[in-house]
């Protein structure tokens, strides 16, 4: 009887664990919203649609940004467009995810400075893609990896954080996203599961 009752607890145990470590699939359509329109970024709201397809912890929830002032969710992530927040089962924004367009320069097709030079060249915020730059994904059509995004003392509250960044560009759609998540609630675990699921795609179009 003994030996039933701990192979139950163990099943159960075993269940839960699975539970809270699965993961499901969220396809997200951008330019999700104009929300940051102006004269002077219309043209990356005015791309071709793409689908980016990416896993998250299950519970995790995505939410349009509406607030002008990052400091409302506590995640920047500047220099991307028509950003989400990612918010978790307990209701704390542990993330965001937004994206750009980029340009082709000769020689540095594939060098990530040049790519993601929106995000990457600040002082006081930047995504370090020179020295933590890793990449997890490869293939013909672009690259995905890690990064540690950076924000200095001056702009958050007296105190140099890290958290957790993840960049993916398209060669054939020439645009990138960024995915910014707090290193305080989020395990590296998630973190690399997430950035090993992200994949571009066009969305179909449904004749009328």
């Amino acid at each position: 009887m003994k030996k039933i009752i701990y192979t139950l607890l163990s099943f159960i145990l075993l269940m839960n664990l699975a539970k809270s470590n699965s993961f499901d699939r969220h396809i997200i359509t951008f330019p999700v919203n104009e929300i940051g329109k102006t004269e002077y970024n219309a043209s990356i709201y005015e791309t071709e649609p793409f689908d980016l397809s990416l896993e998250l912890p299950n519970d995790w929830t995505l939410k349009e940004r509406v607030s002008p002032d990052w400091n409302d969710v506590g995640i920047a992530l500047s220099g991307v467009w028509s950003i989400l927040d990612i918010y978790n089962a307990d209701g704390n924004c542990v993330g965001a995810v937004g994206y750009n367009t980029y340009e082709l320069y000769e020689g540095a097709e594939d060098v990530p400075a040049a790519i993601y030079n929106q995000i990457a060249l600040g002082n006081n915020y930047y995504f370090d893609v020179r020295e933590s730059y890793k990449i997890v994904n490869e293939s013909d059509s672009g690259t995905t990896a890690t990064v540690d995004v950076y924000y200095s003392a001056s702009i958050n509250n007296g105190t140099e954080k890290i958290n957790q960044g993840i960049v993916s560009y398209n060669k054939d759609l020439l645009v990138y996203i960024a995915i910014e998540l707090a290193s305080e609630f989020v395990s590296d675990d998630e973190w690399l599961s997430i950035a090993k699921s992200i994949k571009f795609a066009i969305p179909e179009k449904v004749e009328e």
